[in-house]
């Protein structure tokens, strides 16, 4: 058998990155998830998120939705302390031709 305290926290980071990638994937803006980050520290986890987000967008108003989806969603999904949670804005994704970015 494993460590209890290291089978936990694997657990713990599996459940946050699950609850991170689809709160991440729910907010508005966001193109595409490109990966997170996990760390676990003594005062909670700390989330890197990376994210294609979509043309035209407001980037601060965009980490902002997600910073505050993803710590929701971590603290109901798994019931713990989230320290912080960075974004990383990989890129954007520019409409296709002929579309309309105006909606």
């Amino acid at each position: 058998m494993g460590n209890d305290k290291q089978d936990l926290l694997k657990i713990s980071k599996e459940v946050v990155s699950m609850a991170a990638s689809k709160a991440t994937l729910n907010v508005p803006g966001v193109n595409q998830e490109k990966g997170l980050k996990i760390t676990s520290t003594k005062e909670g986890f700390v989330i890197d998120v990376h994210v294609i987000a979509d043309f035209g967008v407001k980037i601060p108003q965009l980490a902002w939705d997600i910073q505050n989806s993803v710590k929701e969603a971590v603290i109901s999904a798994a019931n713990v302390a989230v320290k912080a949670v960075n974004i990383h804005i990989q890129g954007v994704m520019m409409p296709r031709e002929g579309s309309n970015i105006n909606g």
